[in-house]
């Protein structure tokens, strides 16, 4: 019973060695001969690790904003009679993009421009008694001197220059009314003409115009609906005034610098953007312990307000890296080693590595400077 069981583990044992050394688990192994010995090995074959110095780059997601995105929204509560534009049409500053119905402010402006011309007639009245006013109180002055004339002379009663007196204080009298009641005439026609104005103001409100040149990226209202100064009917935006709104951890607050160069990769269109960065937004959010990097993007034609994708950022700072071209570099399923000369004699290394550019692996785990390594190793 005994040998029945010890002999599956043994087979098993065996398996998962032989799995093991094909999987490289001994890679730190001497090489076993091959097509190239180690004394064949000639210098321009191998190269020899050191360090080098790179710039840092913060990787982020950003999302696609533009500068000027507007959201239109109606200055009067009124009835919507009309949109004249849908998401994705093209409108030009000044071009009418909604209706509101305007009939009240209609009726308004010309029960103002009605009260207004009434008014009117009144001063045009108030001025005529003026005038009859000033000229019944210049007749008045008149007979005042001369009754006051002959009753120093004693050639008129008293009773008679009374008389003179109190019509020179009525004729004052009059004038001072039709002074007033035009005041009040012109007062009147002011408050009028303010009202006019307002209803005038309020209808060219109706007619809703395009504050920009731009792309119509959404229509939030229709025919029917209710327009006031709290909803948003339309909302604009300028495609040449892209750019990148990118959070970085405030750690990097120094790090990146106005004017740094950036790629932007849209996953969805599969294409990378080049830009700068234009603005740093001095200001941290509390909940995510971030701040925004605000990008340009050349040439922005096909992204759209709301789009993300990755951002590379090159840093202030910079870091020391070992970089080690591709060909060196043999896989084996998922492990990754390089071949090393030494003492004449080559040896396999197991590696971390990561993609870097033009062809060449940053060496994260593995080498140390000073090793030689063969740059195309026999597969």
């Amino acid at each position: 019973m005994i040998k029945k069981i010890i002999v599956p583990i043994a087979g098993i044992a065996a398996l998962a060695l032989l799995m093991a050394v094909q999987a490289g688990a001994f890679a730190t192994d001497k090489i076993n001969p091959g097509i190239k010995k180690a004394f064949e090995i000639t210098a321009q074959d191998t190269l020899t690790i050191e360090k080098e110095s790179q710039s840092e780059y913060y990787h982020s997601i950003g999302t696609i904003r533009s500068r000027d995105e507007i959201d239109v929204i109606p200055r009067i509560i009124a009835r919507i009679l009309e949109v004249k534009v849908r998401s994705g049409d093209s409108v030009k500053r000044g071009d009418i993009i909604a209706v509101l119905d305007a009939k009240d402010l209609q009726a308004a402006v010309s029960q103002g421009q009605e009260q207004y011309r009434a008014v009117s007639a009144a001063i045009s009245a108030a001025n005529e008694q003026i005038k009859s006013a000033e000229a019944a109180l210049e007749l008045a002055k008149k007979e005042h001197e001369r009754t006051k004339t002959l009753y120093e002379q004693n050639a008129i009663a008293k009773r008679t220059f009374d008389e003179a007196s109190t019509a020179l204080k009525q004729a004052e009298a009059a004038r001072q009314q039709a002074i007033q009641q035009k005041r009040a005439a012109q007062a009147q026609a002011a408050a009028a003409g303010q009202s006019i104005k307002q209803a005038e103001v309020g209808y060219e409100y109706a007619t809703v115009l395009s504050p920009i040149d731009g792309i119509v990226a959404e229509r939030l209202a229709d025919p029917g609906d209710l327009g006031n100064p709290s909803s948003v009917i339309l909302r604009i935006f300028d495609p040449q005034t892209m750019l990148l709104e990118v959070p970085i951890r405030e750690s990097l607050v120094k790090d990146v610098i106005v004017g740094t160069e950036v790629i932007y990769k849209v996953s969805a269109l599969d294409k990378e953007y080049t830009g700068k960065v234009i603005e740093v937004v001095p200001y941290v959010d509390p909940s995510t312990r971030t701040f925004l990097a605000k990008i340009s993007i050349n040439d922005p034609s096909e992204l759209m307000p709301g789009m993300y994708g990755t951002v590379k950022i090159p840093l202030k700072s910079t870091k020391d890296i070992i970089l080690i071209p591709e060909s060196a570099v043999t896989k084996t399923g998922q492990l990754e080693s390089v071949t090393e000369l030494k003492d004449n004699a080559l040896y396999r290394r197991q590696v971390k590595t990561i993609k870097s550019t033009n062809g060449m692996l940053e060496v994260v785990s593995g080498l140390t400077p000073g090793q030689k390594i063969v740059k195309s190793p026999a597969k």
